[in-house]
Formats: structure tokens, C-alpha cells, sequence
């Protein structure tokens, strides 16, 4: 991400920085050095408030609205590369300044904060202050995070897993019936997996599904997901999509995994695929609805592979 060059300044958080706070047993708070009583009750209320979620957003947004009442910006941007994160808060303005969020065991990420006016040297103190209660309740949220992916995570190919398709799509099921929009969903499933785990191995299928699972992340739009179903098959989510959308999109993967090639001990191997579509009609369950592009899927496997169809619900042509 492009961060602004104005006024920007990058330091790093670390557990052995400045000793800005004091705790006094007798009073049982928290208070600065020099006595500045605004900032030590901001950061008390921020050390209470953040220990209350786990919820990364939460948890942002808690942050930006107590240190925004102490430090006039518009908005924070949170970056964490290595969990493929990137959180917003409020406005993006021309000024910034970036901290990386650095403890003795972890690296969290880097936070960014824009402004319409350039940071003074108090503000930027006031904000490096703030940001050491950030430490901890975040390391916290983005190992719930974690742990909350890992479940619904396919651990071969990092798609979604079986789990993870069937609350998504009893979610946008629901959408699409409350708000009457189009959902599509696609089922695929890899043409003779069989033979190329017999003949090549199953180091060598394994290759291959997360070729796959790459491939389809690639060609899909950022607003599609894809899921490992079971064994060689998976399903696309096509949110707001109709059966012509998903038509076309179906056959860009196709064509696309039709020119994929992956090494193998015998050479180069190539794949292909057979796609089954449908379409949500009011009538429909998450179950019957992938029924239906399961045994579309099926009608092109029995004709040879290498195609898509599409099956329509009880309205007829959806």
C-alpha cells in the first residue's frame, strides 16, 4: 500500500521503550511522568476498553475513538501482511505517520494514521503514548483471529472448508431472500483426480489441488470465495451474480485450468475440469441449491469432462 510521503515517520513499539507509565497501588490508576492528567486518563479508559473484545475492528475502532479525542486525525489504516490483513478507520488524508507494531516475540503489523494537517512533534508523543495499550489486546484479536481461520481453513489449500461454505452460504442465502438479490453458486470438480494420484502420486495430486485453489483465486473477483468441498471437488460463492454471470465465469475458469500445467514425474500434466451452476430462486435451501450444481457438475463428467452446464430451480430459467 502507497502510504503518503508528507510529515510520514515510521518507529517501532517495543516492550523495552520508554517507561511512560506508573502504576501508584494506593490510587490503583495509572499516571504519566510529567503529570498529564487528559493523557493518563485516555490511556487508563483505553488499557479498560480494549481488554473487552477480541474482535480486531472492535478493537481499531476503540482505539481511534479515544485517541482522536486527545489527538485531532481523521483516520487509521492497520496493516498486517503476514495474515493478508488491511483494516480501516475513518478518512485517508495527504499526511500520515506509520508505526510498526514490534514486541520482543511479535511482529503485529503497522498502523498508520492520517491527518489533513501535518502531525506536531506533542501529537506524535501523545499517539506513541496511546499506542503501547494497543500492544497486547491486538496481539490478543489476531491470535483469535488466527485461531478462528484455522478452523474454517482448508489445511491442504488454504480454501475455506466444508464448515466455513455452509455458514457462508446460509448467510448469503439469506441476504438474497431478504433483499432480492441474485446468488450463484459453482461446483467443480477436477476430471480424473483418480488417475493422477494412481499414476503420479499423491505428493503430485496435492500439487495439483492447490493449484487449483490458487488458479481460481486468481481468476475470481475479490468478492467471490472459494471452498474445498471434499476429496477433488470445490464450490465458488457468486455473490449477486445470475446464471449468465455465472456462466461466464465459469467458463474463464474452465478455460483457464485447461491451460494450467503442473510438473509431475512423468512430465508436464495437464488438467481439466467439469463445472456445475445454479442460481438461488425464493423457493430454495443452501442443501437444494447445491444440489442442483452438483448434478449439473455431473451431466458434463458423464459427457467427458472439460465443460460447465447449468441446472435451473423450480422457477424455471433463473
Amino acid at each position: 500500500m502507497a502510504m503518503p510521503l508528507s510529515s510520514a515517520t515510521a518507529v517501532e513499539i517495543t516492550t523495552q521503550g520508554r517507561a511512560q507509565l506508573t502504576l501508584l497501588p494506593a490510587a490503583n490508576e495509572y499516571q504519566l511522568p510529567d503529570g498529564n492528567k487528559p493523557l493518563s486518563q485516555t490511556r487508563y479508559r483505553l488499557l479498560t476498553k480494549l481488554q473487552t473484545s477480541l474482535d480486531l475492528n472492535t478493537i481499531l475502532s476503540l482505539f481511534h475513538e479515544e485517541s482522536s479525542a486527545l489527538v485531532d486525525y481523521c483516520g487509521l489504516v492497520y496493516v498486517n501482511e503476514t495474515m493478508n490483513l488491511q483494516l480501516s478507520v475513518g478518512d485517508v488524508e495527504l499526511h500520515s505517520c506509520s508505526y510498526r507494531l514490534i514486541t520482543q516475540r511479535d511482529n503485529l503489523g503497522e498502523i498508520v494514521l492520517y491527518h489533513q494537517a501535518r502531525f506536531s512533534e506533542p501529537d506524535l508523543d501523545t499517539i506513541e503514548t496511546l499506542l503501547s495499550t494497543l500492544l497486547c489486546p491486538l496481539r490478543n484479536a489476531l491470535q483469535y483471529r488466527a485461531a478462528i481461520d484455522a478452523s474454517t481453513t482448508d489445511a491442504l489449500t488454504g480454501a475455506g472448508n466444508r464448515l466455513a461454505m455452509m455458514a457462508d452460504l446460509d448467510h448469503e442465502l439469506n441476504l438474497a431472500r431478504r433483499y432480492q438479490h441474485d446468488l450463484s453458486v459453482l461446483v467443480i470438480d477436477i476430471d480424473r483426480f483418480k488417475k493422477i494420484n494412481d499414476t503420479e502420486g499423491h505428493a503430485t495430486g496435492d500439487t495439483v489441488l492447490k493449484e487449483m485453489v490458487r488458479l481460481i483465486t486468481k481468476v475470481n473477483r475479490n468478492t467471490d470465495r472459494v471452498y474445498r468441498y471434499g476429496g477433488e471437488e470445490f464450490v465458488v460463492l457468486l455473490s449477486k451474480t445470475d446464471k449468465y454471470g455465472a456462466l461466464v465465469i465459469a467458463e474463464r475458469l474452465r478455460e483457464a485450468v485447461a491451460g494450467l500445467r503442473v510438473c509431475a514425474d512423468t512430465g508436464s500434466l495437464s488438467i481439466t475440469i467439469s463445472i456445475g451452476a445454479s442460481t438461488f430462486t425464493d423457493s430454495d435451501t443452501t442443501e437444494g441449491l447445491l444440489k442442483r450444481a452438483d448434478k449439473a457438475m455431473y451431466e458434463i463428467k458423464n459427457k467427458g469432462g472439460n465443460g460447465s452446464a447449468f441446472k435451473p430451480g423450480d422457477q424455471g430459467n433463473v
